[in-house]
């Protein structure tokens, strides 16, 4: 496959992981899930939801070529960082202390997904120049605008 398709298909990755945990927050807030059966040491749940629209606009922006981020999220700008940030969304999103048994087995089915997503940005980071995705480490690199 063609440099330019991964990247389109990094791209659009990228856009739909964005989308799908800002619609996990949206539906966590909307439905209040934090406050059923509420309990006081659970009161940091809030959190969750609304982090996860944080980083929802987060990668939205990087997509979409923001420059702040640029300046201000420098580590998002190479395949090492968003690997690294994708298995904390990973771990982030695959905890759900509320919503039954449904909610927490889509929370585990997302959370390995963005978990698999930032292995492969890490082993794109980590592979060497003679390996078959040199190519696609060096056209993410210069697509984001890193070195």
């Amino acid at each position: 496959m063609e440099t330019k398709t991964w990247i389109l298909i990094l791209r659009w990755v990228n856009i739909v992981a964005a989308v799908v945990i800002g619609a996990m927050g949206i539906y966590q807030l909307v439905t209040f899930q934090m406050f059923s059966n509420f309990h006081f040491y659970e009161i940091w749940s809030i959190f969750t939801p609304v982090y996860s629209l944080i980083f929802c606009g987060l990668l939205l922006a990087i997509e979409f070529k923001k420059d702040f981020i640029a300046d201000q999220f420098q580590f998002m700008m190479s395949c090492l960082g968003r690997g690294v940030f994708y298995i904390f969304l990973g771990s982030v999103v695959s905890y759900q202390p509320t919503g039954g048994s449904s909610a927490q087995v889509a929370g585990w089915i997302w959370g390995l997904t963005l978990w698999l997503v930032g292995i492969f940005y890490v082993v794109i980071h980590f592979v060497g120049p003679k390996s078959a995705t040199a190519g696609l480490k060096d056209a993410v690199s210069a697509e984001y605008g890193t070195a």
